[in-house]
């Protein structure tokens, strides 16, 4: 315990050098992940326009801050989009980041498959049992299939290139934001 009466200036300042850390661990903890939003954030929204995705796609990645609850262990931010799944749950957010080889879709719950073209059928195979149906003016054309061949989907790594472009946007802002609270709780000795 320390006794208050005893402090000396050199002690005032022991107190504050070896409390730095824990005042510094303190602030990432209750600041990374806001910083994370608004850095990797950015960028993942950049990456998923850039390449069309989706505002459902857009709107699923979720921050993680690991190890916040643990002392002593690093603070590792973690990002992902494991909530945006086909409706049967797998994981549609891979299929986009990696992309797929050409395969055949069949429908599994229901008798077609229905998706709307825009007033056009789209390149499919001659496999592909579709007809086309138009109730009015204006009104979206579909396409409907029993199952057909599909040239697949492109890899887009927008989680790739959100990692790779906003490591250096986040730890720029991290460390400014850091060394502004640190400078902000300084006493009139520095520290």
């Amino acid at each position: 315990m320390v006794n208050v009466s005893q402090l000396t200036t050199s002690g005032v300042i022991d107190l504050r050098l070896d409390s730095a850390g824990f005042r510094a661990r303190e602030w990432a903890r209750k600041n990374a992940i806001r910083i994370a939003k608004k850095t990797y954030g950015q960028e993942f929204i950049a990456q998923a326009q850039a390449k069309e995705m989706s505002e459902r796609y857009m709107d699923s990645i979720k921050f993680h801050l690991v190890g916040a609850n643990t002392p002593n262990a690093n603070l590792e931010i973690t990002f992902d989009v494991k909530s945006y799944k086909t409706e049967d749950g797998k994981p549609l957010w891979k299929f986009f980041e990696k992309g797929t080889k050409a395969h055949w879709i069949y429908p599994k719950f229901k008798k077609a498959l229905r998706w709307e073209t825009g007033g056009q059928t789209g390149s499919q195979t001659k496999s592909m049992t579709q007809i086309l149906s138009r109730t009015g003016m204006g009104d979206p054309v579909y396409a409907f299939s029993k199952g057909h061949r599909v040239s697949g989907i492109k890899a887009r790594s927008v989680l790739y290139w959100t990692q790779k472009f906003g490591y250096k946007k986040f730890t720029k802002q991290f460390v400014r934001e850091l060394q502004a609270y640190m400078d902000s709780t300084a006493t009139n000795l520095g520290v």
